[in-house]
């Protein structure tokens, strides 16, 4: 079931931008029994060839195997999902939970301890309910004594393309990836050549297009439009800086191993 999640995370960023549209397409698509190539072409103004390129680059040969596999994931989905209750919602995140852990790839987690470790400093941004992730994920990045900030409100976020270099390191939590108050932030600071870091749920979005690593996480569709749960950006929160400290203990081996560092 976990297997068209994991494969996304771990390929999504090398598909072409029009391979993603073809994929979220796929992902949003609510009758995919019966969806074909030519509705996607129709839709989407997008060749067939376009289609199949995106969905062997997630590892699958044809078409029909991309479509029956998230099939058989949709199936179980709603074979866990009954009547809205305090049951459900264990369920949803427990769902939630266990495929945001399969999507987490090691190398993207280990490019981006490595950006995070080797950076000047560290700018942690988020808005509106992510503010809480981005707080705590910078209090854990100062007490490991990296210089480290955190960006919540509008005037302190405005200001970043002013003082960020190429040095630095920018990590974006963004449920949506489309705040666009964000948005023009991360183009301006993409100029500098600072590494843009981004957590984000599953889809094509503006910020994840704009990093230089996009980290996504599985969010289940929820009715309301406010309070949405964090949750899961948390869980990536905290796997990122545990990865931090096992690249950094890794770093360290390496360095007593080869006498360049003493007890």
């Amino acid at each position: 079931m976990d297997a068209v999640y994991s494969q996304i995370q771990k390929h999504y960023d090398e598909l072409s931008s029009t391979e993603q549209l073809a994929i979220d397409y796929l992902l949003d698509y609510q009758d995919i029994e019966n969806l074909k190539l030519k509705i996607i072409e129709d839709a989407l103004h997008i060749s067939a060839p376009t289609i199949i390129r995106a969905i062997k680059k997630l590892n699958y040969r044809t078409f029909t195997e991309f479509k029956y596999a998230l099939i058989a994931t949709r199936q179980k989905e709603e074979q866990a999902r009954p009547e809205r209750s305090y049951e459900n919602m264990l369920q949803t995140m427990a769902s939630d939970f266990d495929r945001t852990l399969h999507m987490m790839d090691k190398e993207k987690l280990t490019a981006i301890a490595e950006a995070i470790l080797n950076s000047r400093r560290i700018f942690c941004v988020g808005i509106g309910s992510s503010a809480t992730v981005v707080n705590s994920f910078n209090h854990k990045l100062k007490n490991f004594g990296l210089w480290s900030n955190d960006y919540s409100e509008v005037f302190p976020i405005r200001d970043i393309p002013d003082v960020a270099k190429k040095e630095d390191c920018i990590v974006v939590f963004s449920l949506s990836g489309s705040e666009e108050q964000l948005i023009e932030v991360i183009t301006a600071c993409k100029v500098t050549g600072c590494k843009i870091i981004t957590i984000t749920s599953l889809s094509s979005n503006a910020l994840a297009n704009l990093s230089t690593i996009a980290l996504m996480i599985h969010q289940s569709p929820q009715q309301r439009k406010k309070m949405r749960s964090r949750l899961m950006l948390s869980v990536a929160s905290e796997i990122i800086f545990e990865t931090v400290l096992l690249v950094s203990d890794q770093k360290e081996h390496e360095l007593k191993s080869a006498g360049q560092l003493t007890e």
